[in-house]
């Protein structure tokens, strides 16, 4: 494999400013070729140590390829349910389709105490850049998240764990199950594909990831076994799946996320949360198939004072830059007091 580089955190959200928070909500889309769109979330810092989604969403907007940031936008929608007393919007993920319709997917949490439990989540669309949004949708009657969006070849592949959290955002009862979602007409419908094969029991998040030869694989965290992701491989867009199988990770992974960017695979995500005598860094880990990982490496190591446990929710995003190179952005939420979180970039390079 080629070699990359990883640059140091940038500050790319200063919360602790007013000691606000914000944790999920890492939607980040390429509209057109290096015209970004970066989302976050707003949140107390006061509520639950920071660790919550009492509050809405912001995006930002980079017209260089991320070079530069505009100012913060509120996703209105977010802000008026918030504001009506009732639920908050986390929004998680987003795709740009080939006639430039941006489909953003929206997590309606219940918020007691944190996020959950969880509504059937919605989602809204975007013919302008960000500028306007439609009305929501609602993405699928069964409450629960979506954890992952893809787009590819005119269809959108949108992950959903059928589970609406009030026990635990991790399955614990049979019909909790991943569903692959899809739409062919820009979003305008979305229906049901397959169910994945999945022992969802202690099991949540997710990830797809298309590998080159255009084979779909579907990752999940496991909370019995912080070492070990499920991996489920579909050779036929998403119809059928194979049996999982277990991918081992040194240094432990929660809230996995995954790319295939210059020739490797990459996965970030908290490095754990269930064994707290262990480290709960950033962590990075590259593949040459998306099944083994090497080693990993802390890309941020949680500071004195911070709680490393309830930081680090991340996303990707490939990006065109104007002189035409292809970068990786990672998004992650990081700690800076107590369960309070700023937003941090890295840019991935190979």
């Amino acid at each position: 494999m080629k070699p990359y580089t990883v640059s140091d955190s940038i500050l790319f959200v200063n919360h602790h400013r007013y000691r606000r928070s914000g944790h999920l909500g890492h939607a980040l889309v390429e509209y057109a070729p290096g015209r970004l769109l970066a989302f976050y979330s707003d949140c107390a810092g006061s509520r639950h140590n920071g660790h919550n989604g009492f509050g809405w969403m912001n995006y930002k907007r980079s017209l260089d390829g991320g070079a530069t940031w505009g100012e913060p936008e509120t996703l209105e929608y977010s802000k008026e349910l918030f504001l009506d007393g009732e639920v908050s919007v986390s929004c998680e993920k987003a795709v740009c389709t080939d006639r430039g319709t941006i489909v953003l997917s929206c997590l309606i949490n219940e918020y007691a105490p944190a996020w959950e439990p969880w509504r059937a989540p919605t989602y809204l669309r975007s013919f302008d850049g960000g500028f306007s949004w439609t009305p929501p949708r609602v993405l699928s009657e069964q409450p629960g998240r979506v954890y992952d969006m893809r787009y590819r070849d005119g269809v959108i592949y949108a992950l959903h764990f059928a589970n609406d959290g009030h026990k635990s955002f991790c399955g614990n009862a049979p019909e909790h199950q991943y569903k692959l979602l899809v739409s062919a007409d820009d979003g305008e419908t979305f229906t049901e594909r397959s169910t994945l094969p999945f022992d969802t029991m202690g099991r949540g998040y997710g990830s797809l990831c298309f590998r080159p030869d255009g084979t779909l694989l579907a990752y999940i965290y496991n909370s019995r076994d912080e070492y070990t992701m499920d991996v489920c491989v579909s050779h036929d867009l998403g119809m059928t799946w194979d049996a999982p199988v277990p991918s081992y990770v040194g240094k432990r992974i929660r809230n996995p996320q995954t790319a295939y960017y210059g020739g490797r695979y990459f996965l970030h995500g908290r490095s754990g949360c269930v064994d707290r005598t262990k480290p709960m860094n950033f962590v990075l880990y590259t593949s040459a198939d998306g099944f083994l990982w090497d080693d990993g490496v802390f890309i941020r190591e949680t500071p004195a004072g911070a709680h490393g446990g309830a930081a680090y929710y991340s996303n990707n995003l490939i990006v065109h830059t104007p002189d035409g190179r292809e970068r990786l952005l990672i998004q992650a939420s990081d700690a800076y007091e107590a369960a309070r979180t700023d937003i941090r970039h890295w840019w991935v390079d190979a």
